[in-house]
């Protein structure tokens, strides 16, 4: 059983919060990094997906994983890494990798912008907005890895007081689930483990 990202935010009617951006960041980072240490350019098929609000699934567990199924009838433009939209030729792992760090920096903006009236910015600190940016920067060459994105997730850990990552995945898997009501307020750390 999982929930898509797309579904959780419809379910609270609104956007994902910060500490939660950074843990589905986390989660989704540590997912990509596995999967490109399972897989090679020679299988394509098993990184033919495009990370979007319906593909990034949240696994009860805490985990992330991505799908291309059942979001065919989705437009995807808008998550899709410009060089792909371009029909450009990929040489390298690092390559799809960077193709798939775009589109999970749109998808945690568009998580971020759930919502929210055009009329108010989207509240995000400075180091995370950092972090999205440089993810969906238009020029492959300029855009960060995701060791740099585990990094940058590992030093937020460190320097803040935040429940685990997985606690907050967890929390919105059991949202959808109807396990919690709508209402979503500032857990504490100890919640978030139970």
């Amino acid at each position: 059983m999982h929930v898509s990202l797309a579904e959780a935010l419809e379910v609270r009617g609104g956007p994902l919060q910060e500490e939660e951006i950074w843990a589905v960041l986390n989660q989704s980072a540590e997912s990509l990094q596995e999967l490109f240490r399972k897989v090679s350019l020679a299988d394509p098929a098993a990184l033919g997906f495009i990370i979007s609000p319906w593909s990034l699934l949240l696994l009860p567990s805490g985990s992330v994983s991505f799908t291309d199924e059942n979001i065919s009838s989705q437009d995807l433009r808008a998550f899709t890494a410009p060089e792909v939209l371009q029909n450009q030729s990929l040489t390298s792992l690092s390559d799809v990798e960077k193709i798939h760090i775009y589109s999970l920096g749109m998808t945690l903006y568009w998580g971020a912008d759930y919502e929210v009236p055009q009329s108010q910015p989207i509240k995000l600190g400075d180091h995370l907005n950092s972090i999205l940016l440089g993810m969906c920067e238009d020029v492959i060459y300029a855009r960060v890895s995701v060791r740099t994105v585990l990094d940058a997730c590992s030093a937020h850990i460190r320097n803040s007081n935040c429940a685990p990552s997985f606690s907050y995945v967890k929390h919105l898997v059991k949202l959808v689930l109807g396990n919690l009501s709508g209402v979503f307020p500032k857990p504490s750390p100890l919640s978030l483990l139970l």
